[in-house]
């Protein structure tokens, strides 16, 4: 998979706006640029044209009215020029003007190309008043009209001036700009860098992480760097739990094996008559069944801790207790406990009927072990409120309780309160742990609650299917 750089799409990004904005700024400064230009141009022939309408005389003829006298004139070599009488009969022009010029057509500004050249041509009615002698100084109304043309090449040349002007500017400032936006993000950009290089250095032997002060003391990067040292808080605690589990699980097994080669041995240490054989059989066998109960749990454990086989399924709660409490009945009846349940009907949770069973039979086991001859474990299944949908699970022993100091360890693996019973229980401290990876699976929440010699409650709360 292709890699990109962060801080190259911003320069890209950042570099494309400001071309953009570079572009719409040099067409707007060009189109500014030749509209003021052109009034200018308009301008000049404006008052060219005037000059030419000074020009204008009486005329000797009789026949005509006003002519062009040419010493009044002064415009360019390149300028062209008409003067059309009352009449439409062509008084003056240019000598060099063609006849695409002085076409007379509508009043007012336009551009005409003639050759290889632009000419802006401007055409108007004019009047020309005219003192005479023998009019007692009564001015003479001569209305003529003007063409008056002139070449616009330069103002295209001074136009792609401004054009080069303003594309070089833009082409500066975008280079200026690229090394400046370089500079700065690889300064921003450089307490996340400190942050990965945390991040890189945690290898499975060295957990450590701690965030740098760079990234804590930006806004946008303080809640990646909390979060992150958070996840390798947890990841530490996990690896931590891990490696207890294994350590705990190595020992277990090792003393359940000692505890067989133990018993073979006393049997392997003289002739033992026939009864003597049989029971250290019994007693070997007895203790084989214990190493694969405890193997047997220990991968009920690792299987329920993945959370989709957990919850892939819904169950009736009520349907699951009332199951385990009939197949565990001779357990109960075994150890002089008795059952009572409070069952609501339709519980609906989350769980697949595998997982409910686990769960049920671990919490309902648990407390026959722990409860006097002659007790009553009591087992209820309700909902929690209308409004809050919520399913709960609870069972209640009236057995010796676990001290406050040891609460906080119960759903730890391999956890026993008193190791000493273990052997007489069969228990190897995994079901309460077991119990909580099928809870929490299923985002649940399960709680203890003891007092010694008063009985245990272990309360379980699901979200209703």
């Amino acid at each position: 998979m292709k890699t990109s750089s962060l801080s190259r799409r911003a320069v890209l990004i950042v570099l494309l706006v400001e071309l953009l904005c570079a572009v719409a700024f040099s067409l707007t400064a060009l189109w500014h640029e030749s509209n003021t230009r052109l009034r200018a141009f308009d301008v000049m022939l404006q008052g060219r044209s005037d000059s030419l309408l000074g020009a204008v005389q009486d005329a000797e003829d009789p026949d005509a009215n006003v002519t062009i006298d040419p010493t009044e004139l002064s415009i360019p070599s390149r300028d062209v020029y008409a003067v059309y009488n009352q009449g439409g009969r062509l008084l003056g022009t240019s000598s060099h003007a063609p006849g695409e010029l002085i076409d007379r057509r509508d009043d007012g500004f336009r551009t005409v190309r003639f050759g290889r050249h632009r000419y802006r041509l401007l055409q108007r009615e004019a009047l020309r008043v005219i003192d005479r002698a023998e009019t007692h100084g009564v001015g003479l109304r001569r209305p003529v009209t003007i063409l008056y043309a002139a070449p616009m090449d330069f103002i295209w040349h001074e136009i792609l001036e401004a054009a080069s002007f303003y594309v070089t500017v833009s082409v500066a400032l975008l280079c200026v700009t690229a090394i400046i936006l370089i500079i700065l993000l690889r300064k921003l950009l450089h307490p996340l860098e400190e942050l990965a290089g945390e991040a890189a250095a945690v290898t499975a032997s060295s957990l450590a992480f701690r965030s740098p002060e760079s990234a804590l003391r930006l806004r946008e990067l303080k809640p990646l760097a909390e979060a992150l040292s958070a996840t390798m808080a947890r990841v530490r605690h996990a690896f931590e739990m891990e490696q207890r589990f294994v350590g705990d699980a190595a020992h277990e097994l090792k003393t359940a094996v000692a505890v067989v080669r133990s018993t073979v041995q006393v049997l392997s240490m003289r002739t033992r008559s026939s009864e003597e054989y049989r029971h250290g059989l019994d007693q070997i066998l007895s203790d084989n069944e214990r190493v694969e109960e405890l193997v047997s749990r220990m991968l009920t454990l690792a299987r329920f801790e993945e959370r989709q086989e957990v919850v892939a399924g819904a169950v009736n709660l009520s349907d699951t207790v009332q199951h385990t409490l009939r197949t565990l009945g001779s357990f109960a009846e075994a150890h002089g406990v008795s059952f009572s349940a409070s069952l609501a009907s339709e519980v609906r949770v989350q769980l697949i009927p595998e997982a409910a069973q686990v769960l049920v039979s671990n919490l309902v086991v648990n407390a026959v072990q722990h409860s006097p001859q002659g007790s009553e474990v009591m087992v209820a299944v309700r909902r929690l409120g209308a409004s809050d949908e919520r399913a709960i699970l609870e069972v209640k022993d009236s057995g010796t309780g676990i001290a406050a100091e040891n609460l906080p360890h119960v759903f730890e693996r391999f956890f026993r309160e008193d190791r000493s019973r273990s052997r007489q229980t069969g228990g190897a401290g995994l079901g309460l742990a077991i119990c909580k990876s099928i809870v929490e699976a299923a985002n649940g929440v399960i709680e203890l609650q003891s007092l010694p010699g008063r009985g245990t409650t272990v309360t379980v709360s699901f979200g209703l299917t």
